[in-house]
């Protein structure tokens, strides 16, 4: 089936009683006989292609040659090409065969003919014959008697139009090529237009073009093809939920052993917090308490102190006057719940720093050594 079927205008009449018959999937071109045109052709040499219909425009008001006019332009190598036609002959037309003219595509009998890649052609039209000039595979220019012009008459036009070629007189025959087709044209004979009319309307359009048939045989196809779509991105997205479930399977097999570890390990550490609490008897407030009076007496003061698992390491300052260190050692070792105090070195002549272990009760109540540095956890503070 053809995109479109071209139907003759003048014809109107018997082609909306075929129109069913011939049906295209889009609505028909309306083909305007040659005869009812007027032609003009402009130079647009160096106009860019999507600045041509603007260009056209700016020249249609002087080109017209009705009141109103109907036209078509398009653009072919430097040339744009018009062709003017009267709309109320258009109207009468329509109004008589019950169409509406507003909705018509119109399109100029010239364009409905063969292309050619170079030289002449008589076509034979609805009304008349018309004379094509092409060259390389652009139209030159055309022009349309009422019959076969003869030798006078070709010769008289052919200058004119071969002008428009820089000169090339000698590529257009001499005398009238051969007449092609037979008998009258109809619009069976007619072919699809080979350009677009650059004042046609928008994309949009085409929208409005489509046969209810044709509107109903694409919104089944677009349904269709996006249930096809979307059915496929279902497809595809449940194999992949399945191969996501599978894999958190096999993952969760995996980390199953390792959860089973940490559980152990957890036990381990509450196991070993709960002994490193019981290695932290010692009772700071006590001893701070028992060297608190020892201190005061030989006018030093607790600094700083750091405990260990059961070494206490701490820090004197003298509170006036200096400290008699001999007295103060002595004092110190005085106290019941410290042994083995040792002097530690440090780089502040006024400081004392002393280092003692803590001695502890056992079970019976007697008094037994201190647990290894790091048998426990380590508790580290500073006082004044």
């Amino acid at each position: 089936m053809r995109l479109r079927s071209q139907n003759y205008l003048s014809d109107a009449g018997s082609a909306a009683r075929k129109r069913r018959t011939r049906a295209g999937w889009l609505q028909p071109d309306w083909v305007l006989p040659r005869a009812w045109c007027v032609t003009a052709s402009l130079q647009a040499k160096g106009v860019p292609r999507h600045k041509t219909a603007a260009f056209a425009q700016l020249h249609l008001a002087r080109l017209a040659p009705f009141a109103d006019s109907g036209v078509f332009a398009c653009r072919a190598g430097d040339w744009v090409h018009f062709w003017f036609w009267e709309n109320q002959r258009v109207r009468d037309l329509c109004a008589r065969h019950g169409l509406t003219f507003g909705d018509l595509r119109l399109i100029p009998e010239s364009l409905c003919f063969p292309r050619l890649r170079q030289g002449a052609t008589l076509q034979r039209a609805a009304e008349g014959v018309e004379a094509q000039l092409w060259q390389d595979n652009q139209l030159v220019d055309s022009a349309w008697w009422p019959q076969v012009p003869d030798a006078a008459t070709w010769d008289a036009w052919r200058p004119t139009a071969a002008a428009s070629v820089a000169g090339r007189a000698a590529a257009w025959p001499e005398a009238p090529p051969p007449l092609s087709g037979l008998g009258v044209l109809t619009s069976a004979d007619l072919r699809q237009p080979w350009a677009n009319n650059l004042f046609g309307q928008k994309w949009t359009a085409g929208l409005r073009e489509l046969r209810s048939s044709t509107f109903f045989i694409i919104a089944g196809g677009l349904v269709a093809g996006l249930a096809a779509y979307w059915g496929a991105q279902w497809l595809a997205l449940h194999g992949e939920q399945a191969e996501v479930d599978q894999q958190i399977a096999a993952l969760s097999a995996q980390v199953e052993p390792i959860n089973a570890a940490r559980g152990k390990t957890l036990q381990l550490l509450q196991w070993t917090g709960r002994i490193a609490r019981l290695n932290q008897q010692d009772d700071l407030d006590g001893i701070f308490k028992a060297l608190r009076p020892v201190l005061a007496k030989e006018n030093a003061v607790l600094r700083e102190f750091e405990y260990n698992d059961g070494e206490l390491r701490f820090v004197l300052v003298p509170s006036g006057g200096d400290i008699d260190l001999a007295a103060l050692i002595r004092r110190v070792e005085g106290v019941p719940v410290l042994r083995e105090l040792r002097l530690l070195p440090d780089s502040d002549a006024r400081l004392v720093r002393l280092s003692a272990k803590v001695r502890r009760p056992d079970a019976a109540g007697t008094e037994t050594e201190p647990a290894a540095a790091g048998a426990g956890g380590t508790l580290a503070a500073r006082g004044q």
